[in-house]
């Protein structure tokens, strides 16, 4: 197991499921190990970014300009749970309709045209193809 995955999984804790104001089912996924920061995701946008090969734990992580950001890994690989849940291509930017980028639902998650140069989902599915093919 590589430096990442362990650091990644050596405190982590299992998401809380709970029922949203719409009756569906829904997780708070731990961004902390002491239990003080959560996402909120759908168990579908949660699966989701689980079968795309992201098994890290989710976490905070800065942008560097006052912002924060869930985040996780699939290997070395760091991604943004919001971009794999919307199904975010290259060039296109995530936003946040409540402005609360914690909350990863689908109706808060929007996609514009924008400078993000990647799509984390297909970054994620080569990663995984390249693996099982033993290309590592």
């Amino acid at each position: 197991m590589s430096t990442t995955a362990a650091r990644s999984t050596r405190h982590r804790r299992p998401p809380i499921r709970f029922r949203d104001e719409h009756g569906r089912e829904c997780l708070k996924v731990p961004l902390d190990r002491f239990g003080r920061k959560y996402a909120t995701a759908t168990e579908r946008g949660y699966q989701a970014v689980q079968e795309a090969g992201a098994t890290g734990a989710w976490y905070l992580n800065s942008n560097g300009h006052g912002g924060s950001y869930v985040r996780t890994h699939a290997g070395e690989t760091l991604l943004m749970p919001a971009r794999i849940i919307a199904g975010a291509k290259a060039r296109s930017v995530v936003r946040y309709v409540n402005g609360d980028p914690l909350d990863l639902r689908p109706e808060n998650i929007i996609l514009q045209r924008g400078a993000a140069k990647r799509a984390d989902a297909v970054i994620v599915a080569d990663s995984v193809t390249a693996d099982q093919d033993g290309e590592w």
